[in-house]
């Protein structure tokens, strides 16, 4: 009977022994996991993140946010080192955020064709597109035209050339359309260089 009742014992031991072992190991699997996971997202480089850019869920708020992500697509665009398949996917993610006059206006072809020559263009004159600056959210100028809402907003552009800096100033106009900013216009006004 004590042999018995000792190997019961001895049973059971094993059995939570096991038991707690596979908890062990499935905590630390789960952490193993999300580890990856964290890894994973930080290694993920800026085409892949506007590449996979969900504007359904995530459209940025305000006139400053849209006009920070339009950059974001140009300074990428423009860089070095987009190939061509990542270019069209590019130019169909920052079309997301263009009111329905420009995507009237502008093909989906148009719009690729014509980003394709601005940036040939720009590498052959030697501009490489550096940075931008955003205004303070408080410099954004709101107003109404045939009674739609409007926003417009400087952005200052800095572009490195082999023999000195160019300051470009790009002038953005966005409208609102469903509750959403769109860009309605931009363009510069002027450019100047300095040493």
């Amino acid at each position: 009977m004590k042999k018995k009742k000792g190997s019961l014992e001895t049973v059971k031991f094993i059995v939570v022994a096991i038991f707690l072992v596979a908890v062990v190991l499935i905590y630390f699997n789960h952490l193993g996991n999300r580890s990856s996971k964290r890894k994973e997202e930080a290694t993920k480089t800026e085409t892949d993140e506007l590449e996979t850019y969900d504007f359904i869920s995530n459209y940025p708020k305000t006139p400053r946010d849209v006009v920070k992500m339009h950059c974001r697509f140009f300074k990428l665009m423009y860089g070095d080192g987009v190939s061509d398949d990542d270019l069209v996917i590019l130019n169909q993610q920052v079309r997301n955020l263009y009111s329905q006059e420009i995507l009237a206006f502008n093909t989906e072809n148009d719009n690729l064709v014509n980003l394709k020559k601005n940036i040939t263009k720009m590498k052959e004159e030697g501009f490489n597109y550096k940075v931008y600056e955003l205004p303070e959210a408080s410099q954004v100028k709101y107003y109404k035209r045939d009674g739609r809402e409007m926003a417009a907003l400087e952005v200052t552009l800095t572009l490195d050339t082999s023999e000195s800096k160019s300051y470009m100033y790009v002038v953005y106009v966005l409208i609102k359309e469903n509750d959403d900013w769109k860009i309605y216009a931009w363009g510069a006004p002027d450019m100047s260089s300095t040493d």
